[in-house]
């Protein structure tokens, strides 16, 4: 892999094999609700990545139909890594130990992520 700002083409592919292995929530948590925002964070810092953008979107188009997506979107409840490798009842288990920071800022900058892929990928 030539550019980090391209390492999104492993991502997909990866995401792939996700659906394949573990299904198609997973594979859409792993490439929309972490890869897609942890790259739409990094274009707002990077113009390389900003550059991806399209490519990125485009390609996530081809991995998942229209539908997909916007189900997706429509109900996701957690984003990162956490979002599709913990079960529901890992996810608070952890919470009420207090492994999870409770950050209404960070939920609130999720919020918004969410909404600018759903802008990215369904209009």
């Amino acid at each position: 892999m030539g550019e980090f700002h391209e390492i999104w083409i492993e991502q997909c592919e990866a995401a792939r094999d996700i659906r394949e292995a573990f299904g198609l929530q997973k594979a859409l948590g792993y490439l929309i609700g972490e890869k897609l925002l942890n790259f739409l964070r990094a274009a707002d810092e990077d113009p390389a990545f900003a550059g991806e953008l399209p490519r990125i979107v485009a390609e996530i188009k081809r991995v998942f139909d229209r539908a997909e997506i916007e189900t997706y979107l429509d109900n996701v409840q957690r984003v990162g890594a956490l979002g599709h490798v913990a079960s529901d009842e890992a996810y608070e288990e952890m919470r009420e130990a207090g492994a999870i920071p409770e950050d209404p800022v960070e939920w609130a900058e999720e919020i918004l992520l969410i909404e600018r892929a759903k802008k990215l990928l369904l209009d």
